[in-house]
């Protein structure tokens, strides 16, 4: 699997690829000033839809179901 990492002044996300010539598979993101903190982590889709959201990374990466994720 390839990755990627992309930051702006919004978040920081680290983009999980299949291989290089795809979308994310799914996207680990971090945002600097979340609405809700539960929202300050999140697992998103190639949608952009959220699968898994927390207020701490160790949590989300400990609770995620990393099957389920893949295609």
């Amino acid at each position: 699997k390839d990755y990627g990492l992309s930051i702006s002044t919004k978040q920081v996300s680290f983009s999980v690829f299949r291989n290089a010539a795809e979308n994310a598979l799914y996207k680990i993101c971090k945002n600097f000033k979340p609405k809700n903190k539960n929202l300050k982590y999140l697992i998103t889709d190639t949608s952009g839809k959220i699968l898994k959201n927390s207020f701490d990374l160790k949590t989300l990466l400990k609770n995620a179901n990393w099957k389920n994720l893949q295609k």
